[in-house]
């Protein structure tokens, strides 16, 4: 409504279609302008502003006269009431200078509002105009100025007219879009020169009370270009920030490091919110203090029993005399113990006590139970079973072995159900792991696997622990000395393979199949008999028996078993000529047992190949020599006895030829043990030239010699000893040998502690031994640092094994600056025998494929899967790289490291204080050797508080990537990969941010908050967070609720447990119960019952449903954009 002059606006409010205040207000100053020579000067006064508001007025504001713009901060609510004053209250005393308390939190809570409309713009091109647009008004025009008034409350809104025609429009009307526009508004025109003038007498008033404000630097900081460090850094508070408020103290009882202190922490979160935790600290970080800490807690504190598991040799040697120094009860039982005691648990005989008895399980070398199909795996299930769930503590350097599904295995033990981590978006856990491993079935990083693994994973590398924990300490043996570690130097040692058998590999080649055709292997392999050239090739007939059984079916455990036979053959050639005689020696003896009872008219089948498959031991030995016992008897008139027989025969002689032309060779000329001679000496000089003093030259030439197999360990024994007897270059190690394969404890223990009394003993026992020989039972768990040198004298084929040696010395407390690591290789022979193996490896993952499974034979891999990555592995180490040992690559398994990078730079004051004072939206850029161009966008949804990540990828041409048969952007959602790309390393990379790249991040953006809209938005509709329950689970669910009437009210609760997604072992379990021929439906839903009560089943309670968004509602946080270099 306006005046008589039809430019001077009496009433503005706005209503939805029809007025605006702003339309008012630019009446007023279009009216104006048009008939004033110079256009007029304006003041106005509000509490808020934003950009929306300004681009209402922009047109006519850019061409007054100037401007004078007053901020000010509004009473906050509760303040500007009036309250009865409680009498205990001390009465405010009057304030001396400076503004009050309340008028400083309004102030501040003003800052905020600013920030917070500045930074809800939104990330377009429209909004980036907008803001340019004004900050283009305020800093190129002199006339407009901007202040805030901060010595008290501003409540006044008004536009004024300060030149030519006075006039004002007040009321409630701040400076923004809302309220120019959208609210409902009261706003009255004002024209009498008296009253405009004292209206201009009161602005003036405050605007001399008030301070310079830069509004302009204010939405300027969307687009400069940051520090990509500081971007980073944002990126990881968004992710880590809670964790910086809380507190991480630990109050040790057991004198930890600050590292394992900060380990402890993080993992009672994860127990208090998973119930099992995965403390996967690299070898020689001293996860059993960790564990410790947790066992004296649960021991001391909480009252509890605790039952601790571990290989015989950390039960000895580890175990026991870590809880009686630290004087902790815990019971200490190995695998074979439990797999022993499991069914008499509670009884007076048994070392178990009632399983119900114990809240806290840990579990040493975890990765012992990679298998979920063996013995020992059922008997820990059994452990876990229960009403009343345990923690689960698994302790273990190596998670991923052979597969990722070493790590899905381990996470089931105490997450059987598949929707668990459906609270962090992941609905099923098996799905999550089976699309990263079909991204790369080879690829054992578990990157895209990170957030699970930051859900339940402790995990420090020791470059993490240089890296942030640089001045921390550690007490060994009563000193107090700093952390730090030796460095790994990797050493080759080369040998003949042909010069003392010549001919002989070459011929166990083509026994083994490597010239056979690549279509007759892939026929054959499946059925485990190679026909193709008997006599030269070995069939392995006598192992695949099921192959000649008339109309019969080949039994597949067999075939399986007889492939990984032939690569046991070919590894233990590699070893030792003596390992590969004595393993050739008992499959002679087997094939004649088994020819005599094919002359008897019997067929040898016998169940040892199953119970192999769920021993968990990695020694064919033990099978073979069980083989041939009777407790599986066949007819053999249901077999093709002649083909049978003849294979067999060939079998026999072409073995009995190798082991003719073996035994010939003798330890004294063997090249092998030549060059393991010669490197001992070079140790026992080179320590003889570097020590100081009798100590430190006798641990600078302690060395272990590991290898796979107890044979070999036996042959070195005879072979070495005879050597230091006559040669005087290892007069030093005479009298001073040592041999652990065996289960022999008492020689373990008394070899342990004799060869390195300082770190596996308490420094006062006898150091007796500077050379041991060993298997891997001296591979885990034990602290041998006081030596400087490891062995390995066969080829590393599974590199795994190899970390864990080597974290026998590589250890806190190593009085060495350098450890050696040397490893043998057959040099002019190692392509061929990799090849050949990598064959073989090829062809029993062809089998596996060919009947439809993954795990042929329960129990077994059916291949190591990891065959590329073994052989890139071998590779370094034959270049003498120390990358194996240095590795970084399972950092992936949490973020500790982020975490640890986050909270070292926040104690930075300055460093936080831009970190956390950087608008949403700001964007920075680097460039990185090799990359391609690509954004990384880190946003947030309302005030959910999970931060979403997306990587954009770019095309040269600056286009997105497309993926997909329909051309939809490449968008990379993984936490790790995302964070991955954004990392600048330090905080000195440089801004690289062309204006091409900051134009095309708003396209990229687009694509990124459409691809996290979609989504946020599946997890909006029920059909979509429902979990996939099994057939066999929703069948049993169903019996129950159709028979389960005599269950009253255990009915439903019974019925809802079935009814949900549990593990592959539950599900058989339950189908054995389902498909009980004898049993009544009354019998089966008794099972049931007690199986889910053994198991502890409890479905997850349903995941909150999110709520419906729309795309503004996910705000940019932060960018970063990589470009090549």
């Amino acid at each position: 409504m306006t005046g008589d002059g039809g430019y001077q606006p009496e009433f503005a409010t706005n209503r939805s279609s029809t007025e605006r205040v702003a339309d008012a207000i630019n009446t007023l100053l279009a009216g104006l302008r048009t008939r004033l020579i110079n256009p007029p000067r304006l003041a106005i006064a509000t509490a808020y502003f934003n950009p929306g508001g300004f681009n209402l007025l922009a047109a006519e504001l850019e061409k007054a006269g100037g401007v004078r713009l007053l901020l000010g901060a509004e009473p906050l609510k509760a303040e500007d009431q009036p309250r009865v004053r409680a009498l205990g209250e001390t009465a405010p005393r009057r304030r001396r200078r400076g503004p009050s308390p309340q008028v400083t939190r309004a102030l501040q809570g003003h800052s905020r509002s600013m920030e917070e409309d500045r930074d809800l713009l939104g990330f377009t091109r429209e909004a980036d105009a907008q803001a340019r647009r004004l900050v283009a008004w305020l800093r190129n025009n002199p006339a407009v100025q901007v202040k805030r008034f901060e010595d008290g409350f501003l409540h006044g809104k008004a536009f004024i007219v300060e030149t030519g025609v006075p006039g004002v429009i007040a009321g409630s009307s701040n400076f923004t879009y809302a309220g120019l526009a959208k609210n409902r508004e009261l706003n009255l025109g004002q024209y009498q020169p008296s009253t405009v003038q004292q209206v201009i007498d009161w602005f003036d008033e405050q605007w001399d009370a008030a301070v310079p404000y830069d509004l302009a630097a204010l939405y300027e900081a969307r687009w400069l270009p940051h520090q990509p460090w500081d971007v980073f850094l944002r990126m990881l508070f968004e992710l880590y920030g809670a964790d910086l408020d809380e507190d991480t103290a630990v109050n040790s009882r057991l004198g930890l490091t600050a590292f394992q202190a900060d380990g402890v922490w993080r993992a009672h979160r994860i127990l208090a919110r998973r119930k099992g935790v995965l403390i996967a600290d690299e070898v020689g970080l001293g996860k059993t203090f960790v564990a410790g800490e947790l066992i004296h807690e649960a021991v001391f504190d909480r009252r509890q029993k605790v039952l601790i598991i571990a290989p015989a040799t950390l039960r000895d040697a580890t175990w026991r005399p870590f809880l009686r120094e630290k004087n902790l009860r815990a019971e200490v039982l190995s695998y074979e113990e439990l797999v022993a005691d499991i069914e008499d648990a509670g009884s007076r005989t048994a070392r178990l006590q009632d399983l119900d008895e114990y809240a806290m399980v840990v579990v040493d070398e975890a990765h012992a139970l990679r298998n979920s199909k063996t013995k020992r795996a059922d008997a820990l299930r059994q452990v876990l079973s229960g009403p009343v769930p345990k923690d689960l503590v698994l302790l273990t350097a190596t998670p991923v072995n052979n597969s990722l599904e070493d790590l899905y295995n381990l996470i089931a033990y105490f997450t059987p159900n598949d929707a668990a981590f459906s609270d962090v978006g992941i609905p099923s856990l098996r799905a999550y792991f089976q699309r990263a491993i079909a991204m790369n079935p080879d690829d054992l990083s578990p990157e895209h696997l990170f957030d699970v693994l930051d859900e339940i994973a402790v995990r420090r590398t020791r470059r993490f622990v240089k890296n942030h924990y640089v001045h921390d300490t550690v007490v060994i043996n009563g000193v107090t000395q700093q952390i730090q570690f030796p460095t790994c130097r990797v050493v080759r040692v080369d040998y003949d393979l042909d010069k003392a058998l010549p001919g002989v590999f070459d011929d166990l080649a083509v026994a083994l199949g490597a010239e056979v055709a690549e279509e007759t292997l892939a026929d054959t392999l499946a059925a485990g008999v190679i026909l193709d050239e008997p006599g030269e090739v070995l069939t392995m007939a006598r192992y695949v028996p099921s192959r000649f059984r008339r109309g019969g079916q080949t039994e597949q455990y067999e075939a399986q078993n007889a492939g990984l036979l032939r690569s046991n053959l070919l590894k233990r050639f590699e070893s030792s000529s003596h390992a590969f005689e004595q393993t050739v020696t008992k499959m002679i003896l087997s094939h004649d047992r088994f020819l005599d009872a094919l002359n008897n008219g019997l067929v040898l089948t016998g169940d040892a190949l199953r119970e192999w498959a769920v021993s968990s031991t990695d020694d064919v030995e033990e099978w073979l020599e069980s083989v041939d016992d009777t407790d599986g008897i066949a007819s053999a008139a249901d077999y093709d006895v002649n083909a049978l027989t003849a294979a067999v025969r060939a079998d026999r002689d072409l073995l009995e030829a190798f082991r003719i032309r073996v035994g010939a060779l003798h330890p004294s000329t063997d090249p092998k043990v030549e060059a393991l001679v010669e490197e001992l000496a070079a140790v026992a000089r080179e320590a003889a030239d570097e020590g100081i003093g009798e100590q430190d030259t006798r641990n600078k030439r302690k060395v272990l010699i590991f290898t796979y197999f107890a044979d070999t360990a036996s042959y070195l024994d005879g072979a070495l000893r005879n050597a230091i007897t006559t040669d005087p270059r290892l007069a030093a190690y005479r009298n001073r040998m040592a041999t652990v394969s065996g289960p022999d404890k008492a020689n373990r223990s008394e070899a342990i502690i004799g060869f390195a009394p300082q770190t596996a003993g308490t420094g006062t026992e006898d150091d007796a031994y500077d050379l041991i020989v060993t298997t891997d039972v001296l591979a885990e768990g034990v602290n041998l640092q006081q030596a400087r040198h490891i062995v390995n004298y066969d080829l590393p084929w599974n590199p795994m094994r190899l970390v864990q040696r080597h974290g026998r010395i590589d250890r806190i407390g190593s009085p060495h600056s350098a450890v050696y690591m040397r490893t043998f290789f057959p040099d002019k022979d190692l392509d061929k025998i990799l090849r050949l193996e990598e064959r073989l490896q090829r062809k029993l993952k062809q089998a596996a494929a060919s009947v439809g499974v993954g795990e042929v034979l329960p129990g077994i891999d059916p291949v190591e899967r990891n065959i590329s990555e073994t052989r890139d592995r071998i590779e370094q180490i034959r270049r003498e790289e120390a990358a194996l040992f240095n590795d970084e690559g399972n950092a992936a398994l949490s973020g500790e490291e982020y975490r640890r990078r986050l909270a070292n730079a926040f104690r930075t004051s300055a460093t936080k204080g831009r970190v956390l004072g950087l608008p949403w939206g700001a964007g920075t850029g680097f460039q990185r050797p090799g990359a391609d161009p690509g954004f990384v966008f880190c946003a947030r949804i309302g005030d959910h508080p999970k931060p979403w990540y997306r990587y954009v990828p770019l095309n040269a041409d600056l286009t997105l990537q497309a993926s997909g048969p329909n051309g939809e952007p490449l968008i990379v959602d993984d936490t790790l990969a995302c964070l991955a790309h954004a990392d600048p390393q330090t905080d000195t990379t440089p801004v690289v941010l062309p204006e091409e790249m900051y134009s095309a991040a708003f396209d990229a953006w687009a694509a990124a908050q459409q691809h996290i809209h979609g989504k946020w938005m599946l997890q909006t509709d029920p059909a979509n967070l429902a979990p996939q329950v099994p057939k066999v689970m929703r069948d049993a669910s169903a019996l129950v609720r159709q028979h389960g009437v005599f269950l009253g009210d255990d009915q439903d609760t019974l019925a809802a447990r079935l009814n949900a997604p549990y593990t592959l072992r539950v599900q058989q379990e339950v189908r054995h119960i389902l498909i009980a021929a004898n049993s009544s439906d009354a019998d089966k839903i008794q099972a049931l019952m007690a199986l889910a009560n053994q198991h502890g089943l409890t479905p997850p309670p349903p995941p909150p449903l999110r709520p419906v968004i729309d795309r503004e509602d996910i705000h940019l946080v932060c960018w970063t954009v990589i470009t090549p270099l």
